[in-house]
């Protein structure tokens, strides 16, 4: 059987790959591995093949004899959040989050509300292709449904004080979950909202749903054509979250992170942030001036966790804008996100592009190249030769330590290719260490292939 499960939870087309069938394997795989009796809070996206899959994952858990607690169209941080607000065992999410519409996933939640770890997924996986186990007549779950939207606004908005000054902000949904949410939390907190991309439509009509800037472009010329103060982006299920500032610039995910970090760790004693190999000195630069510490580790949000649950910490998060509040979630908050970054510009009296100057500039460049998956781990083994008189961290394919940069060589979990990301203070420099990485990278693959 192929590899269901990449970097987190299974995701393919839908009912090409995803079909119902293999929604409910799953869902049996779950409710096998939990036991009978056990209740699970299931929630979806809003994409067209969603329902189907929901339908499907409700018969697979009742099977098996677990309870279901149904949610209905819900943003994945108020899943993790249904998951302990129910007191459930586990949570399923059907989403393919930043994924174009005909994508679907299936991501499993434990009862912490945090993301499966990966000896759980392979369980499942292994069970799936066993087969799980059925109840019988007298054994099978039930079916409950329960709003979870409305108990996740009135707990956040109890978390955070009502802002200081009124701001005026553009949340751009992309036609996706967040709309639920995010638009209520910000009003409530005191802010002027305009929305963008608010209607629910599994066909996205408004835009990419992957928060980058080339999908941006609409929504920072809107903040600039209404004088908005900042403009908010989600994906498709609200766990990631990119800002546009008042100048209608595009913060890149790092940086979000980083002022998020500045804003929620003060007042913090020696504050721990944990995030990946793959994201910015600018992280770093942070924690030295909170006198605080940097760990990182794998990418994916469930490495993210591991480490969290291993050895503590304040703060997680990656590059691509997803933060997580330890304190609050142990899941990827793009709604908090966003409500503290709004917060950090209202109490600071600082405009978003000045919050973002006050933090040292960073040039990243990012590449790929195509390898066979049965060749990475001798190309990584060779690019580890040829970079040994340097600063090496391995937990992730290579990251480089240079004085004045890094480079992150590193294959895809999904894919038959190499990632290759550079960053250095000198836009010049950073570049001449892309192509360097790209230069060995392309030169290692050639000759393991012959």
């Amino acid at each position: 059987m192929a590899k269901l499960f990449g970097t987190f939870g299974v995701r393919g087309l839908a009912n090409v790959m995803l079909t119902p069938e293999l929604a409910f394997k799953l869902a049996l795989a779950l409710a096998t591995h939990l036991g009978e009796g056990k209740k699970v809070a299931l929630g979806h996206d809003n994409r067209t093949s969603s329902e189907m899959l929901d339908e499907a994952v409700t018969a697979g858990l009742v099977a098996g004899g677990c309870d279901v607690v149904r949610l209905g169209v819900t943003p994945t941080p108020v899943l993790s959040f249904a998951v302990r607000h129910f007191s459930c065992d586990a949570g399923i999410i059907i989403t393919a989050s930043h994924n174009p519409p005909e994508y679907n996933g299936v991501k499993f939640w434990d009862n912490e509300g945090a993301g499966f770890i990966r000896e759980r997924e392979l369980e499942i996986e292994s069970l799936v292709e066993k087969g799980g186990r059925r109840a019988d007549w007298k054994g099978l779950g039930k079916v409950s449904e329960a709003d979870a939207v409305a108990p996740y606004i009135r707990t956040r908005i109890s978390q955070v004080p009502r802002f200081k000054k009124r701001l005026k902000v553009v949340v751009d949904c992309a036609n996706a979950t967040g709309t639920l949410v995010t638009p209520q939390i910000l009003r409530e907190l005191g802010c002027e909202v305009v929305s963008m991309n608010a209607q629910l439509d599994g066909t996205f009509p408004g835009r990419k749903l992957e928060p980058v800037p080339e999908n941006l472009g609409e929504l920072a010329k809107t903040v600039v054509a209404c004088k908005a103060d900042l403009g908010i982006a989600h994906d498709g299920d609200a766990d990631r979250t990119l800002i546009v500032n008042e100048k209608g610039e595009i913060l890149s995910g790092d940086r979000v992170f980083a002022i998020a970090a500045n804003h929620y760790l003060q007042g913090r004693k020696s504050p721990k942030i944990i995030t990946t190999v793959a994201t910015s000195w600018v992280i770093d630069d942070i924690a030295r001036k909170l006198g605080g510490s940097v760990v990182r580790t794998k990418v994916g949000e469930p490495e993210v966790v591991g480490e969290y649950r291993r050895t503590g910490g304040d703060l997680g998060g990656e590059e691509n804008g997803g933060v997580l509040f330890f304190d609050v979630s142990l899941c990827r908050e793009g709604i908090m996100t966003a409500i503290k970054f709004a917060e950090a510009v209202s109490s600071s009296g600082m405009k978003a592009s000045e919050l973002d100057a006050a933090l040292p500039k960073y040039y990243q460049y990012k590449q790929r190249a195509e390898c066979p998956n049965e060749m990475k781990q001798k190309v990584l083994h060779a690019l580890a030769e040829k970079f040994s008189s340097y600063e090496l961290d391995r937990k992730d394919g290579l990251r480089i330590t240079f004085e004045d940069g890094w480079l992150l060589l590193r294959p895809s979990g999904t894919e038959p290719l190499f990632r290759c990301f550079a960053e250095a203070r000198d836009s010049k420099r950073a570049e001449e260490l892309v192509m360097l990485g790209m230069r060995e990278l392309k030169s290692v693959i050639e000759t393991q292939g012959h």
